[in-house]
């Protein structure tokens, strides 16, 4: 059936038929519905820490796991089934991908903030490759497998960031805690549709299985340190000729004119002589959260290849909006292509700058800029 719109002018003008079927409708209303669910957590999401937000995304998921224990055990509506039930049935997909798409947008949100765009990049790249093939007829028929891939790749994520928010540090041993919590998840939900009749064999495969699979994919790219240090987040950071400490905050210098919005303070820092070179860095941690950073700086060699020169170490305190402040100075440098890496004691980082050093041996005082934070 198409849906028609009828010209006012409708004794001489044609009807004209837009080309929207039922089956077009239902065919497009998955994809629909997930990207509705990214642009509605764009516009809801908080703090890493805010409570409604980690009730939120475990009501997710238990949403998401009610409804493929429905379609696991392949429940059919009655005849006549009450108007909710009725809804539940016939948008259940929809409803699934909705969730998804809030939990996953939630997830690279702070992934994003947490590590580099390439890896959120990644990220998005393999979650539109999912979408894509669950619509597709052949896996549709497979019944709820990718389902469970993404709710995995959404459970894993959830723990990811709630075990260290709750602890209030970050480390390997607590994101193992995070991979056994998913495990033990998707083992009760085994053995609760192992007890409601599910044959064995096809919980295996279509749940242990895919489950077990993302898990070791986590595993690896953790490993590998891709998965950011999440909750940890970067708000600022930037290279300074001066840093004042006062009572309310910090008082920064730079040389760089206000106009050259892009730059992050003196990242060409023309160095006289007796000048230092100042950090400093703003970086979110949630509430509660006390750890330990280090400043790492770095100078490329001839031969193209980054050395490091010190390592600084910051005790970090959670809790503040705008993020905790702390700076670090050098003087002992050389001119060159530097950088500056912010990261935890297992050397993951949580973010960077680049700045070259060069020297001058101008006499004039020169003209600075203040920051304050």
């Amino acid at each position: 059936m198409a849906f028609s719109y009828l010209n006012k002018n409708w004794r001489r003008g044609p009807v004209i038929n837009l080309p929207l079927t039922k089956d077009q409708i239902s065919r497009y209303a998955p994809a629909v519905f997930f990207c509705g669910g990214f642009v509605f957590d764009v516009l809801t999401l908080g703090r890493i820490d805010n409570i409604l937000n980690i009730l939120s995304h475990g009501l997710y998921l238990l949403l998401i796991m009610g409804t493929l224990i429905v379609q696991f055990l392949e429940v059919k509506p009655s005849d006549e089934p009450k108007w909710l039930v009725g809804l539940f049935f016939a948008y259940q997909n929809d409803i699934v991908h909705f969730l998804l798409g809030a939990l996953l947008n939630a997830f690279v949100i702070f992934y994003f903030k947490s590590g580099s765009l390439i890896n959120t990049f990644l990220m998005l790249v393999m979650l539109s490759v999912l979408l894509v093939i669950n619509e597709i007829k052949f896996f549709k028929q497979k019944g709820p497998t990718l389902k469970v891939v993404l709710f995995t790749i959404s459970l894993a994520s959830f723990f990811i960031y709630l075990l260290p928010v709750l602890i209030g540090r970050i480390s390997s041993l607590i994101f193992m805690g995070s991979q056994f919590c998913t495990v033990i998840i998707i083992l009760l939900l085994g053995v609760l549709l192992w007890l409601l009749g599910v044959e064995i064999l096809q919980i295996r495969a279509k749940l242990l299985v895919p489950s077990a699979s993302v898990i070791i994919i986590f595993t690896f790219l953790y490993a590998v340190r891709v998965i950011p240090p999440v909750p940890l987040s970067l708000k600022q950071i930037g290279i300074y000729h001066n840093i004042e400490k006062t009572t309310d905050g910090f008082i920064l210098f730079k040389q760089t004119p206000p106009w050259k919005f892009w730059f992050q303070g003196d990242q060409d820092f023309v160095a006289k002589e007796g000048d230092v070179i100042y950090l400093f860095s703003r970086v979110f941690a949630p509430g509660g959260f006390k750890d330990k950073l280090f400043y790492n700086f770095q100078i490329k060699d001839q031969h193209g290849r980054w050395q490091n020169t010190d390592k600084i170490p910051m005790t970090i305190v959670g809790g503040r909006d705008e993020g905790f402040r702390g700076y670090a100075y050098k003087k002992n440098y050389q001119d060159g292509i530097w950088r500056a890496l912010v990261e935890t004691t297992e050397g993951r980082e949580v973010g960077r700058i680049n700045f070259r050093v060069s020297s001058s041996t101008d006499p004039s005082p020169g003209v600075y800029y203040q920051e304050v934070y």
